[in-house]
């Protein structure tokens, strides 16, 4: 984020400030439930958005060095994510084209070398089948018919952004980002390295994870023992970036730098600021780190979804200090969002199902949820 659009956002907040309140827009925004309810729906968007739509992966650190991998199975379609030799970044269907067990799991540093564990048909780093015990068995069947479905995948801007079908369109990083790109891309990506990983299974719509993050209202109430503290509830500055957006919460120590020169001031060290990456990932700018949470169907229920925690800083920790700081703000993120968010919003799935409970209400101040919900109806073919 450069610092032109930083100070217009301070500025902003610091108005908004004068005027206790905080972003809003024209109308209160009416959602049926049915949209965190629905097997159909979900059926719905497990095709157009987890199969169609450009998913957020991971960071390029997750895979920097030649023969890095790692195996991906959330969004239902299995996925092999490497870099090859040369530096090119591959993502293939991890299943072996014999008899379709995975070739690979997990993470790590190879060889370029993945054999299925059924037979042996070993593949290389662009998916060719390089090894085929007993080949004569198959002899009429070129090998390169044969190799790993390959899928889209662009690296962009320090993220790796993958289609998850094989007849898919090529992926246009900056046209998905629809403008947060520039911001996101100041931020320097491509250097950071992963410094933790945590997955939970929740009893709520996958969408209603992804909402958790889409408004500050609820911090000063929900969380006022633990980010009330540091965080304000309002204001909050909202914009939106094509389908995705991004949110600017404030920490209280914005009022620390509203007299000093606008060339001083530094927005990044005074807030939390959240984006939207669509369909279903947040990307969180921190004081000096990133977390990025995703959400995914965990299985044929809209009533449960699967939730990927993961925290990047800007250089490896190699010191102790450095690792006990991080890992406190990586354990306060999964505390506050596992036992007091997903706690709440599991009561919450629950009160879904209540008959005479037939809708939910997004507030003029809450725009980010309202434009959320616009987009998935949007990508579904649905009157917003």
């Amino acid at each position: 984020m450069d610092h032109a659009t930083q100070v217009a956002l301070m500025k902003r907040i610091f108005g908004f400030l004068d005027q206790q309140t905080t972003e809003l827009v024209g109308e209160p925004y009416v959602n049926d439930v049915s949209t965190y309810t629905s097997a159909e729906q979900l059926e719905r968007e497990r095709t157009r958005l987890f199969r169609r739509e450009p998913l957020l992966l991971g960071l390029s650190g997750d895979v920097r060095q030649p023969g890095a991998y790692f195996a991906h199975g959330d969004t239902g379609v299995p996925i092999l994510v490497v870099r090859a030799r040369d530096g090119t970044l591959g993502a293939f269907v991890n299943l072996c084209r014999h008899r379709g067990a995975a070739v690979a799991s997990g993470h790590g540093l190879g060889s370029g070398r993945f054999t299925c564990p059924y037979h042996g048909w070993t593949y290389d780093e662009h998916g060719r089948l390089v090894a085929q015990p007993c080949s004569e068995g198959f002899s009429g069947i070129p090998t390169e018919d044969l190799r790993l479905t390959p899928l889209p995948i662009a690296e962009n801007h320090g993220m790796v952004f993958v289609r998850p079908s094989a007849a898919g369109e090529e992926i246009d990083v900056d046209q998905h980002l629809g403008g947060a790109q520039h911001e996101l891309a100041a931020l320097g990506l491509g250097g950071y390295e992963r410094f933790g990983r945590h997955e939970l299974r929740v009893g709520i719509n996958w969408k209603l994870a992804i909402d958790t993050f889409l408004e500050a209202y609820h911090v000063s109430s929900l969380h006022r023992k633990t980010l009330r503290p540091t965080i304000l509830g309002a204001p909050a500055a909202w914009d939106r970036f094509g389908r995705g957006s991004r949110m600017v919460a404030v920490r209280r120590s914005i009022e620390n730098v509203r007299h000093q020169p606008e060339s001083e001031w530094n927005l990044l060290d005074h807030s939390v600021v959240l984006y939207q990456i669509f369909p279903n990932t947040m990307l969180i700018h921190q004081i000096d780190h990133v977390e990025v949470v995703q959400a995914f169907p965990a299985d044929r229920s809209p009533d449960s979804s699967r939730v990927v925690f993961s925290a990047y800083t800007p250089q490896p920790v190699t010191d102790d200090r450095a690792r006990r700081h991080f890992e406190r703000n990586f354990d306060l993120l999964l505390e506050v969002t596992e036992k007091e968010d997903f706690h709440l919003g599991e009561q919450i799935q629950r009160g879904f199902h209540v008959e005479g409970h037939d809708r939910v209400l997004y507030g003029r101040n809450e725009p980010g949820l309202a434009h959320y919900h616009r987009m998935i109806k949007e990508a579904l073919g649905e009157d917003s």
